[in-house]
């Protein structure tokens, strides 16, 4: 799909009119203890609330929503960290088709377990040694499937653009200064823009990382995209995307992004923030985008400014374990 960005927005509306039935529409909060502490307006949009609870089941909507029907009787594959991978084969419940999944081994077992409840099969890999891509693209061949592409397509960013578009129906005033959203491979972030910018062109927008893994801001920085060691984990298992996807981060450049990151630490400090005064439960890659917010209160003060908390599957002994570390601080 190859679209000029003229006819981006449109895109997105005409998405967001064939999933809406299928997703949750959430709703904006805001903690009113730090637009008075920040002399601001800060706008939380909750897509750990969405229907499997993270944002990307709006992408795989929008993606298999344009499937024909000789490819919805073939089937689907996708690989993901898990929140993708959950989006998917929910998505593919709603249009019929057969789902597979390849996921890390490591990934958490609430995503793994949610992505069977729901009919795909998965099949796992090792994300330090093998590529995820090469096992899907060759799965994909074998089986002949259509392989529904976690950010770096335009089909899968539009979707991921409906959770702005609600924000610039929802706010009673659209008009944002800032915009913080969280970064894996780039879609969440080129969606938001597409949305927000069509509003707000003045709006600044930033994607969110962990410090570890920032390769949007060091791409930005460097006007180029940057790769990270793979050979490590990370507390955002959402997030250890090595590199910015090629078309998210084209899109990124085009509206101007420019990157943020936090510690494991802040991160942690977010999530107990969203549970005590917002009362969310968030994942570590959810939390980031505030967590980022919370590394830079006197970068926004004084602003009106959106937070994207992008998801909220966490298992518990995680959950509690960076609670516990952030009222260690």
């Amino acid at each position: 799909m190859k679209l000029e960005p003229s006819v981006w927005f449109d895109e997105v509306v005409k998405t967001y009119q064939i999933i809406s039935p299928h997703i949750h529409h959430t709703q904006l909060v805001t903690c009113p203890d730090l637009n008075e502490e920040l002399e601001g307006r800060f706008l939380f949009k909750p897509e750990s609330l969405q229907i499997t609870g993270s944002f990307k089941v709006r992408g795989a909507l929008s993606a298999i929503s344009r499937l024909s029907k000789d490819e919805l009787e073939r089937g689907v594959i996708a690989y993901s960290s898990g929140n993708h991978a959950q989006g998917v084969a929910h998505a593919a419940k709603v249009f019929n088709t057969p789902a597979t999944v390849v996921m890390p081994e490591d990934a958490p077992a609430r995503k793994i377990a949610n992505a069977r409840e729901l009919g795909a099969e998965v099949i796992f890999y090792n994300r330090r040694t093998e590529s995820r891509e090469e096992i899907s693209r060759a799965i994909a061949k074998e089986k002949n499937l259509v392989i529904i592409n976690p950010y770096d397509a335009l089909e899968t960013i539009f979707g991921q653009g409906t959770a702005a578009y609600e924000v610039i129906h929802d706010a009673n005033n659209p008009k944002l200064d800032n915009a913080i959203i969280c970064a894996g491979g780039g879609g969440l972030t080129a969606g938001s823009c597409i949305s927000i910018k069509h509003i707000n062109p003045q709006c600044n927008v930033y994607t969110a990382e962990p410090e570890e893994w920032n390769d949007h801001q060091l791409s930005f920085e460097k006007k180029e995209r940057v790769a990270m060691d793979t050979n490590r984990g990370g507390l955002c298992d959402g997030l250890l995307t090595p590199t910015p996807g090629e078309i998210p981060f084209a899109i990124n450049q085009h509206f101007g992004v420019s990157g943020l990151a936090a510690s494991d630490e802040m991160v942690c400090n977010a999530m107990s923030f969203a549970f005590n005064r917002l009362n969310l439960k968030l994942e570590p890659s959810g939390a980031v985008a505030l967590a980022c917010l919370l590394a830079n209160k006197e970068k926004f003060k004084g602003s009106r400014t959106l937070i994207m908390l992008s998801g909220g599957n966490v298992d518990e002994e995680t959950f509690a374990t960076c609670l516990a570390k952030a009222t260690a601080h």
